[in-house]
């Protein structure tokens, strides 16, 4: 599905419409310099999201990158977040969310093997 052309756009998502694919557990602390951060300079980095229709044919999306960012506009009461729009399947949705993780610094071996595990179920 290319949109004339252009297969990716940053648009302002209403935060309620994302879905996450993958829930991370995040260090509070960690978290609280996001949402402080995020209040005081804004998002510098727009989130990634995938197109996708809900149960009752609405439009959602589902989340790429950003969890942390999403979970602290939120946590800010915003009701709405730039993001990244990129037409991909779920597969490929799911390898770039991990990718972003296992690029993170501070990971547990555990975690990133229980991403290829969950990788490996997928076929």
């Amino acid at each position: 599905m290319n949109h004339g052309g252009k297969n990716s756009e940053i648009r302002m998502i209403a935060v309620e419409l994302i879905d996450v694919l993958n829930p991370r557990e995040r260090n509070n602390k960690i978290f609280e310099e996001v949402v402080g951060n995020i209040k005081a300079i804004g998002l510098k980095k727009p989130i990634t999201v995938t197109p996708r229709n809900g149960s009752d044919n609405t439009e959602r999306y589902l989340l790429v990158c950003g969890e942390g960012r999403l979970k602290a506009f939120k946590a800010l009461g915003e009701p709405k977040i730039p993001a990244l729009v990129i037409d991909v399947s779920d597969d490929d949705a799911f390898i770039m969310s991990l990718a972003e993780n296992i690029a993170r610094v501070k990971r547990r071996p555990l975690e990133i093997l229980s991403g290829i595990d969950q990788l490996r179920e997928r076929g």
